[in-house]
């Protein structure tokens, strides 16, 4: 029995012992997990911001029909590249056709008309001059002959305009692009109205742009010139490079939010990777210090309503405690005025006692 109660007391004293050197009891000293070294850098301010890529003005074309008729033909088919001036279409023409036979034969019949009344003109005026007819006979020979200058002028418009009809039926592509979209298929029937038919839709995929939407907090911050980075889903590794070119003065108030929209041209080398519609996470590289004395954002921590850093003078000895006067802040370091040096290494990542912050978790 005795020896039984000599091993719980044993096991109940090596237990404790255990629970204290693991943390049972609280921690005194500050355990350093990593270090970065204070070096000199460039820090830049970034303004964070969603984006969306666009289609220039002009580089998306609905092309529609002017002419009523039975659509005969589509020469294209969705994601086909055509060329500027390629035929896409054609319209039933049929009766256009007839109607310009009809009229071909009316201005010949008024042409010729025309002529004998000029030839004869001449005539009049030498009959009448000579008293052989009355004034009166020229007068309406003069009279026939404009009236029959008016009719051919009639018939030949007329003619221009079923020829200008006829040429509706006949669509052509008026970029170099890819078909983005066909709306009607052979053997719908097309009527033009007051609107003109959308009928098949053609982009050119080299010339994008991109909106970024900023925050009217923010669009103080933002002019024309300021580098810009950007990235988007279907590439997350690749990054984007561009300027901000254009801020439109209109607001555009989204969730009860006032925006500001900014202009970003895209190359044609980055085009190649981008579609329309796709959504840019951006950062606009507001203001940049270049060489100077830096320190990691992870090395900054928060004691006592602080800002503070760890310096690392010895591996074997506790960190020294400093509070340095920063400068610009960016997202990954910050500028330091003062109380840091250039080599010094300081913790990104340590345990502080929980007399110091009421907690034993890594900052």
């Amino acid at each position: 029995m005795k020896k039984l109660l000599f091993i719980l007391v044993a096991a109940l004293i090596t237990g404790g012992g255990i629970w204290y050197f693991t943390g049972g009891a609280a921690r005194e000293e500050i355990t350093v997990i990593r270090t970065a070294t204070v070096g000199r850098g460039d820090v830049s301010r970034i303004l964070e911001a969603t984006g969306i890529v666009k289609s220039q003005v002009g580089a998306q074309v609905k092309i529609g029909a002017q002419a009523t008729g039975v659509l005969e033909s589509v020469a294209v088919k969705v994601g086909e590249a055509v060329g500027k001036g390629d035929l896409i279409a054609t319209i039933d023409s049929r009766e256009l056709r007839s109607q310009i036979a009809e009229a071909e034969a009316n201005l010949r019949q008024q042409t010729a008309r025309l002529r004998y009344l000029e030839t004869n003109l001449p005539r009049k005026k030498s009959l009448v001059s000579q008293k052989l007819e009355a004034q009166d006979a020229l007068d309406i020979a003069i009279q026939d002959t404009e009236m029959a200058r008016h009719a051919a002028a009639s018939a030949r418009a007329r003619l221009e305009t079923l020829k200008v009809q006829l040429s509706y039926t006949r669509i052509f592509s008026p970029i170099d692009g890819v078909v983005s979209q066909v709306a009607a298929q052979e053997g719908e029937t097309i009527v033009s109205g007051l609107s003109v038919t959308n009928l098949i839709t053609v982009i050119d995929p080299s010339r994008l742009e991109m909106w970024i939407y900023i925050d009217e907090t923010d669009v103080g911050r933002v002019s024309h010139g300021l580098p810009v980075r950007y990235t988007v889903d279907a590439y997350r590794d690749r990054v984007f490079e561009g300027e901000v070119d254009v801020i439109y003065p209109e607001p555009e108030i989204r969730d009860n939010i006032v925006y500001y929209r900014a202009l970003v041209l895209v190359t044609p080398e980055q085009a190649e990777f981008l579609r329309p519609e796709m959504t840019t996470q951006c950062k606009i590289v507001v203001e940049t210090r270049h060489d100077v004395l830096a320190v990691p954002n992870t090395a900054i921590k928060w004691v006592g309503g602080r800002r503070v850093c760890f310096v690392v003078d010895d591996p074997k000895r506790p960190p020294r405690e400093v509070t340095p006067e920063l400068g610009l802040a960016g997202l990954e370091t910050s500028e330091v005025l003062s109380g840091l040096s250039e080599g010094d290494v300081v913790a990104t990542q340590l345990v502080l006692p929980a007399a110091k912050t009421g907690q034993k978790k890594g900052n």
